[in-house]
């Protein structure tokens, strides 16, 4: 988009719905004189011939847009090609904005004309690019270092197992207590080789078609124990849904972290609800399985890095859950979206309906 030299405009003339992109005519005492239908989509508010009106009753003072159009206005400042980000609804819209001063007949200042390109899309694509290359780097490093490690593990483990049946014999008990710690340790690094091993490559796929209603309902019992260990309510409000095209076992192990994720989230507010909704979306040929919990929530300055390989903000975490569970989704055709306003955060997947 190119912002030229501000012409001069009589309102009464003022033909602005030939722009494609959003635009729309702001006076200095903030009434809106007029906006286009692409402007219209971007507002909240509902105007349709209404104008002129207050600029605050189709775009609440709250909105981060009202405070830069207010800035603009204000200071009569001509922008040209910025890029701006706007959290609405705990979504990040992209823009590409622009603005120049509106002139009557006799060449007197009325207003701003502001021009406002959605570019998200763009700027997500770049994002999810950028995001997959070094998860990818990432991942061939971690398998290099995760080989090199259970290595040694293997043989540590044997000894240890040898040590563990010698001082059993010799009736020195409380040195085989130790050994089963140390064996447990072991196995929990193990056990985080193998997410490296994960994140670098999945194991191959055996895609099938699922009822997806039937899978959550089977780790019902699993998730339903675990939360009532921690004083969390679980719900259930599943419905029959086209079958999706799936690995049985990755999606189980997605669904199981993101779960397990919510309980651990609410543990530290002493309880909670955890609640595992389904649904179809035609328009998109996907089912979507949201887990919704009530905890604290994540704040949206950290929503775009709980994706990233061993981001965490948990003192015992890894960080490698959430890739991995992305990982996971991208490579059965879905995708991973998080939520998170205020308190509480819901993570939905998105699985491809399976063909007839």
């Amino acid at each position: 988009m190119s912002v030229t030299k501000s012409p001069v405009f009589c309102l009464d003339d003022l033909v602005i719905e030939c722009y494609r992109d959003a635009a729309a005519v702001i006076g200095y005492d903030l009434q809106l004189l007029a906006a286009n239908k692409a402007m219209a989509d971007v507002l909240p508010g509902n105007f349709a011939d209404r104008c002129p009106l207050p600029l605050q009753d189709v775009l609440p003072a709250v909105y981060e847009e009202y405070g830069w159009i207010e800035q603009v206005v204000r200071e009569r400042h001509c922008v040209h090609n910025r890029v701006l980000n706007f959290v609405r609804g705990g979504r990040t819209r992209t823009y590409l904005v622009g603005s120049h001063q509106i002139y009557d007949r006799q060449g007197k200042p009325v207003g701003i004309l502001v021009f406002m390109k959605d570019i998200g899309n763009v700027v997500s694509l770049e994002h999810t690019v950028h995001h997959n290359e070094k998860l990818a780097t990432v991942g061939k490093i971690a398998a290099g270092v995760a080989h090199e490690i259970r290595n040694p593990l293997t043989s540590i483990k044997g000894f240890l197992q040898i040590m563990r049946h010698d001082l059993l014999e010799n009736d020195m008990h409380k040195a085989h207590s130790f050994t089963d710690v140390m064996l447990s340790e072991i196995e929990r690094v193990n056990g985080l080789v193998g997410e490296l091993l994960l994140l670098s490559k999945p194991r191959e796929m055996k895609m099938e078609r699922l009822d997806a209603k039937e899978l959550i309902e089977s780790l019902a019992p699993l998730i339903s124990s675990e939360a009532i260990l921690h004083n969390i309510e679980f719900h259930l409000g599943l419905q029959s849904v086209p079958k999706i095209m799936a690995d049985r076992e990755l999606v189980k192990q997605v669904l199981v972290n993101l779960m397990k994720n919510g309980i651990e989230a609410m543990s530290e507010t002493q309880g909670g609800t955890l609640t595992i909704t389904n649904s179809y979306v035609a328009e998109e040929r996907m089912v979507r399985i949201e887990i919704r919990d009530s905890g604290p929530g994540i704040p949206h300055y950290l929503l775009d890095r709980i994706f990233d390989a061993f981001f965490t903000t948990k003192e015992t975490g890894t960080g490698l859950g959430l890739p991995i569970c992305q990982r996971l989704v991208s490579d059965m055709g879905g995708q991973i979206k998080v939520t998170s306003k205020g308190y509480g955060t819901t993570f939905a997947v998105w699985l491809p309906v399976a063909g007839e």
